[in-house]
């Protein structure tokens, strides 16, 4: 119960709708994710320790998944560097655009190793079009770490390199996936 600003009578409370009312069914919980994504990082260490590599997250969702693989990555590479990337094909909707908008500072790649991360793997398109232009800038390799991969979804011939969980071909929010720019912190 809450009480009226005005004159002080009870009034029944509201229910609060949070977005993890919107929530069917939790596919990962978070123990998996951060178990998976230490396994991840251990293989990650053993192919780049010397390989002095650029980790570049795909923005936006793939920020939540880099930074967990980040501070995994024991001991962390030979002269590691972070760089983002931004690449949109989705906009506001649930299905791909089919045109990938890609965006990236071309200087940080020339040359290095490079490890793109992104929150999941489904037509292949934006891992597709955004390695494409890694190698036009002169990166050295092209890698692609994902936390899920929706192989039933596949527009394109793309297997990422290190994948965390197969994945149903539903619609996934939470660690960095978003509906309309919301869920992503679940």
């Amino acid at each position: 119960m809450t009480t009226n600003k005005e004159n002080g009578e009870a009034k029944p409370a509201q229910a609060v709708h949070t977005i993890h009312d919107d929530i069917e069914e939790v596919l990962f919980t978070r123990e998996q994710i951060d178990q998976k994504t230490a396994e991840l990082a251990q293989r990650v260490v053993a192919d780049y320790h010397d390989k002095k590599p650029v980790i570049m997250p795909i923005l936006k969702g793939g920020f939540i998944v880099a930074a967990d693989l980040v501070r995994n990555l024991h001991p962390v590479p030979e002269d590691m560097e972070v760089e983002f990337i931004h690449a949109s094909s989705y906009g506001a909707g649930t299905e791909t655009s089919g045109t990938v908008k890609v965006s990236f500072h071309a200087d940080a790649v020339k040359g290095r190793h490079v490890l793109m991360v992104d929150d999941l793997c489904d037509s292949g398109l934006t891992l597709f079009e955004v390695s494409r232009h890694l190698v036009e800038a002169g990166a050295a390799s092209v890698r692609s770490l994902v936390l899920l991969d929706k192989k039933e979804r596949r527009k394109l011939d793309y297997t990422p390199d290190y994948v965390g969980f197969q994945c149903p071909n539903r619609w996934i929010v939470g660690h960095g996936m978003d509906t309309a720019q919301i869920y992503r912190s679940l």
